[in-house]
């Protein structure tokens, strides 16, 4: 199995969302869409896509489109998991959460990484899709490798203070 391998993978899960059912309105709306323009969902989804990556890179509302792809998706399957009676699920988005948090401390900085590295939002949206899609489980494995590591040391640090006032 090859890196293009996970690619059509990510492609046929895509397509297969796009088609599944998604309640009456929006199975509506898309219908509508689709005969209105005389193209497949698919095709509708790509352009929305390539739209989306344009202004990602060349728009002033990048930062805030970015946020919102960081943020909608998310935000929506974190209220289903807390309604949902296990804790599995609740954990998976507290995970990807405190992982965001810690991406949002970056956005400070956003002005001068947009000087020297103009695809920053863009780049930003790919890695927050990383996170939160269940194809790649980013944000587990970004809170195993560099979140939890940096809030152990963080407390290690704080006991040493703690230590040291105590010993005063």
């Amino acid at each position: 199995a090859g890196p293009m391998d996970g690619a059509w993978s990510a492609n046929e899960d895509f397509v297969r969302f796009l088609y599944a059912p998604h309640g009456p309105q929006a199975d509506t709306l898309i219908a509508g869409v689709e005969t209105s323009t005389n193209l497949k969902r698919e095709q509708i989804a790509y352009i929305i896509i390539g739209v989306v990556t344009l202004l990602l890179i060349f728009h002033s509302i990048a930062q805030l489109l970015c946020n919102l792809i960081g943020f909608g998706y998310p935000a929506y399957v974190s209220v289903k998991a807390i309604r949902s009676p296990s804790k599995d699920d609740d954990t998976k988005w507290l995970t990807y959460w405190t992982v965001f948090g810690f991406l949002c401390v970056i956005d400070f900085f956003a002005d001068t990484i947009m000087g020297i590295f103009p695809i920053f939002y863009l780049s930003k949206a790919v890695f927050l899709m990383y996170l939160y899609l269940p194809q790649t489980n980013g944000a587990e494995f970004c809170y195993t490798n560099y979140v939890d590591p940096a809030v152990t040391k963080f407390d290690a640090w704080l006991a040493k203070l703690s230590d040291r006032a105590k010993q005063e």
